[in-house]
């Protein structure tokens, strides 16, 4: 089953397939619209004028065009093969019609066309509505291409749905006039994420994956855990979150980490659902895990209207939490199970691999400096792609030959393809929700359902989350919540804008473990040959601390860094605290007291997530509770 986060951007299977006039299109068609990026970022005036607005948009998305029906194959077998005639008679049609729209840009601009001029112009709208859809589907699969057509085929009766279903409704031209010429279409948020913030992240992701940048951190990770009890999977936790903060995906975060680390799980006695459901849970971690965060936070930092630096800060603390967690987990499991750790000779030593791999840490470094500090805005990871390269340069690199950088502008083809499908394709959505009036209505329902009351707002908001991210419609879940839920618990309770998105994104994530049809963790599992449905249960359990992180944060400002330097430190530190003895408990082993019976693990449970719940009250209570649990299992109880 494919899935919205298909890693389709990390695989160069298709490419290999192509023709090489082919791959000098496929390729020189990205570097032109980075070189495009890069020229509007900075204001480089082109024959005397600054590109901007929908001309910069559309010709953008034009000059992608071709390349997203070359790079997506129609399933997922059809990618190790050539591209079929209909693929390239696509892959003309798409920029062909997106040239005509660009040349069109100024009319399009002051004379609004929604709806189209003519019968001409509508079908032209038409054609890349269809196009749209099927590329999305080729990237989110049937269950998301069914919400699209859900997303089309409500405006036309949205005057006759019963109540908050109740909105305006728009004939089949103003859809797709809308969805191709509109402000809430492709004008709109896709192409803000695109051709505004994402593209310079693909470019860094592609030089870091390209230039050997993955396997350093997978060698680092083993060469910081290798050697401790349950070394592989604590190497897949570590390893996961290092590679996820390159590409911000959690599929394409299973398939590149997990094809290392789940066999090496298993060669040290896990079982395969363990291994998959260990992968499954580090990989979604890497959405929110800086510097280069998934689609989701970029979509945040636009519809919220924040700066994407802002949310980076922000989401650090929950995501150190949410792996820290997961760490715990781990090791008690090893610890019960008696795993070792790797063998002496098979673990890389650590000073060797960060003189080795010093340069990706510095242009990391310097990613997050010019982001944070600089404020040189989404033009930084361009800078530190150049500085990457610069780095290889002046050091004489082996790494640094003509077939790496091959690899690395197809890495980034790859993963701009799969953005510009996705972003193209959320066009029918927003028109489905900001056109019909839905997403207004929707917030005020919201408001009026939870009647003030915080936790029923966002119980409403986890438990939707949870039902679309089962199914892999994690990014069309955040997208319809975001516009509707988001703002309404801002408004009504005061809680930071960042918190409330984060937490839907958060859940999201959660979603894609939850059984009966937990996809992330499908995917792992499909990875270690193993059970899908033990090992959606086993990432359930290993990720429960997702369910309690999101009200952590939510509910106490100085977890996502909104407070003095004090208060964050404090509240970082009682929520470690809590999230390890919640972990420990809910694994049943506690460091120095051994395996835990239910009890007590009832008992260290409901104390960790007191000690972490962002009151007071309900911190001493947790503090008093866990430590008569302790003096009580000293006295009484062996230790073990």
């Amino acid at each position: 089953m494919a899935t919205e986060g298909q890693p389709s951007g990390l695989s160069l299977t298709r490419y290999r397939h192509l023709p090489a006039p082919v791959k000098i299109i496929y390729l020189g068609t990205t570097l032109a619209a980075i070189v495009l990026f890069v020229l509007y970022w900075l204001a480089i005036p082109v024959a005397g004028k600054v590109i901007s607005g929908t001309t910069y948009f559309y010709l953008l998305f034009a000059i992608l065009g071709f390349n997203v029906f070359i790079g997506l194959g129609s399933s997922r077998k059809s990618r190790d093969y050539a591209p079929p005639w209909y693929d390239y008679l696509l892959s003309l049609l798409l920029p062909a019609t997106l040239f005509f729209f660009l040349s069109h840009s100024n009319e399009i601009s002051t004379q609004l066309w929604t709806p189209a001029p003519s019968i001409f112009h509508f079908v032209l709208a038409l054609v890349l509505g269809l196009l749209s859809l099927e590329a999305g589907r080729r990237v989110g699969g049937w269950g998301y291409t069914a919400v699209l057509v859900l997303s089309i085929i409500y405006p036309l009766f949205a005057d006759k749905m019963p109540g908050v279903l109740y909105g305006f409704s728009l004939s089949f031209q103003e859809i797709f006039s809308n969805f191709a010429f509109g402000a809430d279409g492709i004008l709109g948020l896709p192409a803000a994420m695109l051709a505004k913030m994402i593209l310079g992240f693909y470019l860094f992701a592609g030089v870091m994956l390209g230039l050997g940048g993955g396997e350093f951190f997978l060698k680092l990770a083993t060469a910081l855990l290798g050697q401790v009890r349950g070394g592989p999977a604590k190497i897949a936790v570590l390893s996961s979150g290092f590679f996820g903060s390159l590409i911000g995906s959690i599929t394409a975060n299973i398939a590149a980490t997990g094809s290392f680390t789940i066999p090496a799980m298993k060669r040290t006695g896990y079982s395969s659902e363990y291994a998959a459901a260990t992968e499954a849970c580090a990989s979604s971690g890497g959405d929110t895990m800086p510097p280069v965060m998934g689609g989701m936070v970029f979509m945040a930092a636009i519809i919220a209207n924040v700066d994407y630096a802002a949310i980076m800060v922000a989401a650090f603390i929950p995501t150190v939490l949410y792996y820290a967690g997961l760490l715990v987990q781990v090791d008690g499991y090893a610890a019960k199970a008696g795993f070792k750790g790797l063998a002496p000779q098979d673990i890389p030593r650590i000073w060797s691999t960060l003189k080795e791999g010093w340069i990706y840490l510095l242009c990391i470094a310097f990613l997050i400096f010019g982001l944070l500090y600089m404020r040189w805005g989404m033009i930084t990871p361009v800078y530190a792609s150049v500085l990457m390269l610069l780095l290889n340069v002046i050091t004489k690199r082996k790494s640094l030959t003509l077939r790496r950088l091959e690899e690395t502008l197809a890495y980034t083809a790859g993963l701009v393809n799969f953005g510009m499908a996705i972003f193209l394709s959320i066009g029918f959505i927003l028109v489905g929700l900001y056109k019909t009036g839905m997403a207004a209505a929707v917030t005020a329902w919201v408001v009026s359902l939870g009647a003030g009351n915080v936790f029923l707002v966002l119980l409403i908001g986890a438990i939707f989350n949870l039902l679309m991210g089962m199914v892999g419609l994690q990014r069309t879940s955040y997208l319809f919540l975001a516009v509707t839920m988001a703002p309404a618990v801002a408004m009504v309770t005061g809680i930071p804008v960042i918190a409330v998105h984060l937490f839907i994104i958060f859940y999201a994530g959660l979603g894609g473990l939850t059984p009966p049809v937990a996809i992330n963790a499908f995917i792992a599992a499909s990875v270690a040959d193993a059970d899908t449905t033990k090992t959606a249960w086993t990432s359930l359990r290993l990720g429960i601390v997702l369910v309690f992180v999101p009200f952590f944060f939510v509910l106490q400002p100085a977890l996502i860094m909104q407070g003095t330097p004090w208060e964050i430190l404090y509240h970082t530190a009682l929520a470690m605290l809590g999230i390890f003895i919640l972990a420990s408990g809910l694994e049943g082993y506690l460091i120095k007291f051994g395996k835990l019976p239910i009890t007590q693990r009832i008992a260290m449970a409901l104390g960790g997530f007191l000690i972490a719940f962002p009151k007071m009250a309900a911190t001493l209570a947790g503090l008093g509770l866990i430590g008569t649990v302790l003096i009580l299992t000293t006295l009484l109880w062996n230790r073990k």
